[in-house]
């Protein structure tokens, strides 16, 4: 299991959702065979919702297998059904193709890693371990120009700077938030600021509610657009 770096809790399940059944039977072998997550294969988004339908008893990250799906089919995907899902989820691309140039609409609607389909199942497995614990697993230059061009949009819309500072964050919080944004994940906050996970997740749940965002990619873009006003430069 060290060869990997997937060391996750019981209660974390990897669902992967698509019709190649042996690739993702192969998949799910590893995944469980080198973490304690347990898996479970569906050909479809349907079926997972049927079997989900209360209240999820885990963490859960769903793979979305995007293997040899075109742009407007994924494009579809992302806008009418991977949007539908509940937001305790982890949602997750893999085997997407690179071509298709589909990471930012990704981003937009949740999805917290991306996969591509020449990436090794040690990558994988080594994303998942990100996730699970709290993080993202994108490309820095992806979340970048995201981040950047959500914050132009802000400002296009002309936000009052009031209403953007009207929840003051104190100095930990914006110690945090700026962690967060510069994509670490909760252990690397935890390792950084010498507090325990859990002290992690207080502090980012005040953050969301008090900037009223819920996502880290939410909160980034907030952060990107607010904290050099004149309140948080202290």
């Amino acid at each position: 299991m060290s060869e990997t770096g997937l060391s996750c809790n019981t209660d974390c399940r990897v669902a992967i959702v698509g019709p190649n059944h042996f690739q993702n039977t192969l998949l799910a072998t590893f995944i469980e065979n080198y973490s304690t997550c347990s898996c479970c294969i569906m050909d479809s988004l349907d079926s997972f919702i049927l079997c989900h339908q209360e209240n999820f008893p885990c963490r859960i990250a769903l793979l979305y297998d995007c293997f040899h799906l075109q742009q407007k089919a994924l494009g579809d995907a992302l806008q009418l059904d991977l949007r539908q899902l509940p937001c305790e989820l982890s949602l997750v691309l893999f085997n997407l193709d690179r071509q298709t140039r589909m990471e930012k609409q990704a981003i937009e609607v949740g999805v917290q890693g991306i996969f591509y389909a020449e990436d090794s199942v040690q990558t994988v497995l080594k994303g998942l371990a990100a996730i699970f614990e709290g993080g993202l697993w994108i490309s820095r230059q992806m979340m970048t120009e995201v981040i950047l061009e959500h914050g132009f949009a802000h400002r296009r819309r002309k936000v009052v700077a009031h209403d953007m500072v009207q929840h003051s964050l104190t100095h930990r919080e914006v110690e945090i938030l700026g962690l967060l944004s510069s994509g670490a994940t909760n252990k690397c906050i935890s390792d950084t600021l010498f507090i325990s996970p859990h002290t992690v997740r207080t502090h980012l749940n005040n953050i969301f509610r008090k900037i009223n965002v819920s996502s880290r990619l939410e909160a980034a873009v907030w952060a990107a657009d607010s904290l050099f006003l004149p309140q948080y430069r202290n």
